[in-house]
């Protein structure tokens, strides 16, 4: 047998937890009432779990890209976008310990938010994956929550625009985690038993 290592289960968990984590910390700061400065505090404790599991991320990401591990095309499906997600974590983390300017990393994520809603239609159309309709919802979650990371990003830089944007985008990140995680966990039987008996010399 081949080389062949499917990390897709611990790559849907650890998005999941990475955005529940976050959504976490949106409400916590939604929940302040005070200055931009006092806003920022309150998000700054999201370094340290949102730089390890953007590691994370990328590392597994840029493996997928790199290596092709799965059948077919599902690794452009899966990897093309989950090295940026990767990226896009660690970018918003090193910004909040770091106090940089949120914006433009929020203007990413809304054009990477758009892609990542047209990759779930194109799987969907594709009718890949056994539930097509289960990864277009996911996609479309997680394309929804970087686009509305935009406006949480101008709040958090300077206070404009509404408050609420932060619960937006933190309701957003619930459903798509909650359903990243559901979906990698209900998986972890299955690849045990796919795996059991999977060696990784030829």
């Amino acid at each position: 047998m081949a080389l062949f290592i499917d990390i897709l289960t611990i790559q849907l968990i650890a998005m999941g937890v990475s955005f529940l984590t976050f959504a976490y910390g949106l409400i916590k700061t939604f929940l302040v009432h005070s200055t931009v400065q006092d806003y920022r505090n309150a998000i700054r404790p999201q370094y340290i779990p949102q730089l390890l599991l953007g590691v994370l991320m990328s590392i597994t990401g840029f493996y997928g890209m790199l290596v092709w591990p799965l059948p077919s095309s599902y690794n452009i499906l899966f990897y093309d976008l989950y090295a940026v997600l990767g990226l896009g974590i660690i970018g918003i983390a090193l910004s909040i310990k770091n106090e940089y300017k949120l914006e433009h990393l929020g203007f990413m994520g809304l054009l990477f938010g758009l892609v990542t809603i047209y990759y779930g239609i194109q799987g969907y159309l594709h009718n890949m994956t056994a539930e097509p309709s289960a990864l277009l919802v996911l996609y479309t979650l997680t394309g929804l929550a970087a686009v509305f990371f935009y406006p949480v990003s101008i709040f958090l830089d300077n206070g404009k625009w509404s408050k609420i944007w932060l619960i937006v985008d933190a309701v957003l990140l619930i459903l798509a985690g909650l359903l990243a995680g559901y979906i990698g966990l209900e998986a972890v039987g299955e690849h045990l038993s796919a795996f059991a008996k999977w060696s990784p010399f030829i």
